[in-house]
């Protein structure tokens, strides 16, 4: 949990959520010593959209060089496909 959190004033919000989701947190909370509204908290901290961002610029990137290798992979199998054929032909003529 980061330092601002635990220094501010807390405030009481109450969260409907699904048993299974409950018996989830329950037993995180169970196993860490820590109270119920401590794993949630430590989940809001845990979902910070500034690492979503960077995980989807990571993406992006990730899928550019994919898509340029993909081509490049394309160019050269076109290329071997091409001598194949004109081996094949050369072959043929003798």
């Amino acid at each position: 949990m980061s330092t601002s959190a635990r220094q501010e004033t807390m405030l009481r919000k109450p969260i409907l959520m699904p048993p299974v989701m409950i018996k989830r947190v329950d037993q995180i909370a169970k196993t860490k010593k820590v109270s119920f509204a401590n794993v949630v908290r430590e989940a809001v901290d845990a979902f910070n959209s500034e690492s979503s961002n960077e995980d989807d610029a990571f993406l992006e990137a990730l899928a550019d060089t994919m898509i340029k290798t993909t081509q490049e992979l394309v160019k050269k199998i076109e290329e071997i496909e091409k001598r194949l054929d004109d081996t094949h032909a050369m072959l043929e003529a003798q």
